[in-house]
């Protein structure tokens, strides 16, 4: 999976991917293109309820005790959050059900996924003290891991080297309970990257 048609990954990203990609072949995989169903639906629902869910605890205690940049990350995150009543909340744990329900059909074809970690790469250091409208992009970039995150999938990120100097990996995500398919794809993966990086992004 490379991406949607709104929001298309970093070339290093999808670099890393096809390398990810040949590996597993190296090591016996049939590997096929495909993208998951609702993917952009599973990432809003996600920020939709995480802060939903915040607003009733997680805020209070931001803006009792949380310091100006956790304040403002939160407000730019705020920004793009759809307000949900309880029949809101309730259609929305609903719709998470159905979504999971199509990517549980997915799996039974394709029992493992290959996807980026982030569309980007490693954002940068105080990205997100940069206003709603980097945020709004920041999150986009960070669907791969918010859509599995709200349907309870398990998912693996593995490195796979250097970028200019920066970390880059992949994730792997499988059906619900099959972390084993995960950590087997995985294992492939890392067997062929170089140890040298990765002994260097380890240290």
């Amino acid at each position: 999976f490379r991406g949607t048609a709104a929001y298309k990954a970093d070339p290093a990203v999808l670099h890393a991917l096809e390398q990810s990609a040949a590996w597993l072949e190296d090591a016996g995989y049939i590997v096929e293109r495909a993208a998951p169903p609702r993917f952009d639906e599973a990432a809003d629902l996600w920020l939709n309820v995480l802060m939903n869910e915040a607003s009733g605890s997680m805020q209070g205690e931001i803006e009792r005790v949380g310091d100006r940049a956790i304040q403002r990350a939160y407000q730019s995150m705020l920004a793009h959050t759809s307000v949900l009543d309880k029949d809101g909340f309730i259609r929305a744990m609903a719709m998470r059900t159905t979504i999971l329900r199509e990517w549980s059909a997915f799996f039974d074809r394709f029992p493992v996924l290959l996807m980026p970690v982030s569309l980007e790469r490693p954002f940068l250091v105080d990205q997100d003290q940069q206003g709603a409208e980097v945020m709004e992009t920041m999150l986009r970039a960070q669907s791969p891991l918010v859509s599995t995150a709200i349907l309870g999938l398990p998912g693996l990120s593995v490195p796979v080297g250097l970028s200019d100097g920066v970390p880059m990996g992949v994730q792997l995500a499988a059906g619900r309970f099959r972390e084993d398919l995960c950590l087997a794809a995985g294992e492939a993966i890392e067997a062929r990257a170089s140890w040298d990086v990765l002994a260097r992004l380890a240290f």
